[in-house]
């Protein structure tokens, strides 16, 4: 399990910094993402995390959608996952230089 770093200057008297509110997790639905939610979501690694957040470019492709959409299938992950979006990235680009 992670423990933070000792703080420095910290000695006898010194105060623990305060625990995290929230615990995210960046959800990218590649290896490493995937590894570390189905990880915590089976108590092998901790804290649990409060949810997980999926950055939505708009242009991924199809198999990362597919793959998103069995991690947020019922009884995957104990934690919700959030898409965000705000644009599509490729057709911002494309914009951005001119078609």
């Amino acid at each position: 399990m992670f423990q933070p770093p000792a703080l420095a200057g910290g000695g006898e008297g010194a105060s623990a910094p305060p625990s995290p509110n929230l615990r995210v997790l960046s959800l990218g639905a590649g290896v490493q993402s995937t590894t570390l939610a189905l990880m915590a979501a089976h108590g092998e690694i901790g804290p649990m995390p409060d949810c997980a957040i999926f950055a939505d470019t708009g242009w991924e492709p199809k198999a990362v959608y597919d793959h998103l959409a069995w991690l947020m299938s019922p009884n995957v992950l104990p934690f919700p996952v959030h898409i965000v979006s705000a644009v599509n990235i490729r057709s911002s680009l494309m914009e951005a230089a001119g078609g």
